[in-house]
């Protein structure tokens, strides 16, 4: 089971409200909490199920259908389908099992065959219809949800920049680029050229810490600005942890050491 935006099902499911309206006044929706143990990759997770509709409550009710979550992590290979009748599922994973980019899909599947199903909750179109639905049928799905697990967040935070080259980019300036587990700093290939060689000859003195705070300090002010005003656009990229978990009495005095960034 993945979440397909486009999917069109066989019978009513209730989704987010921007891709469909099979339950128009319904809601079905995941919290997740991740808490990765100091130093490994051994999580706790923790998700929390909210399901408004009557009919499909009832099924969970009388043991008919269950609240599931699929964990993967493609880096592990692991994939693994948690089931529950509880709207709360806790499961602990050993340092190893889960790396990298971990996705958390929620659905609510049906147990048992479903003969002539149907629910108050279901748009119009659907009125005076019912369903034969088959067991292990999704009934209700939110939209997956992303963590990185690893020990990024505990590694010097001048680590989540790079430096390339960008032919686009012009003589005396520089942007910056969002990758999914880093930030690119870019500039024209003269610059760059210029800015490797001044690293190497700054390389282990004083004014190495100046040449890369003149760089990478107003960078990460940048990327703060722009972060702070769109926190759902970046919340699942692999650098966010970084700037979550950073206090902010650090920033004013935050010097990047030349060993810090890539």
């Amino acid at each position: 089971m993945r979440f397909d935006p486009s999917k069109a099902w066989p019978h009513p499911v209730l989704r987010p409200p921007r891709y469909g309206d099979d339950y128009p006044q319904a809601e079905f929706e995941v919290e997740i909490e991740i808490t990765r143990s100091p130093g490994n990759t051994a999580v706790e997770v923790s998700a929390e199920f909210q399901l408004s509709d009557p009919d499909l409550l009832r099924l969970v009710d009388e043991g008919l259908s269950q609240y599931v979550l699929l964990v993967t992590a493609s880096r592990t290979h692991f994939r693994e389908l948690i089931g529950s009748g509880s709207v709360h599922i806790q499961k602990s994973y050993p340092a190893g099992a889960l790396a990298g980019r971990v996705e958390f899909a929620p659905f609510l599947v049906c147990t048992k065959d479903l003969h002539g199903f149907c629910a108050e909750g279901w748009h119009t179109d659907y009125h005076g219809r019912t369903f034969d639905i088959a067991a292990g049928s999704v009934l209700a799905e939110d939209e997956p949800k992303n963590y990185w697990v690893d020990t990024a967040d505990e590694a010097p935070l001048g680590s989540i920049f790079g430096h390339k080259p960008i032919s686009y980019v012009p003589d005396g300036c520089w942007a910056y680029e969002f990758a999914e587990d880093r930030i690119w700093i870019v500039m024209s290939s003269a610059d760059s050229r210029r800015f490797m060689a001044a690293r190497e000859r700054a390389n282990n003195k004083p004014e190495g810490q100046y040449l890369m705070n003149g760089i990478y300090l107003p960078a990460l002010t940048a990327v703060l600005n722009e972060v702070d005003g769109n926190v759902d656009d970046f919340q699942d990229y692999r650098w966010f942890a970084f700037l979550e978990v950073w206090p902010e009495s650090h920033w004013p005095g935050f010097a990047l050491r030349q060993t810090d960034v890539l």
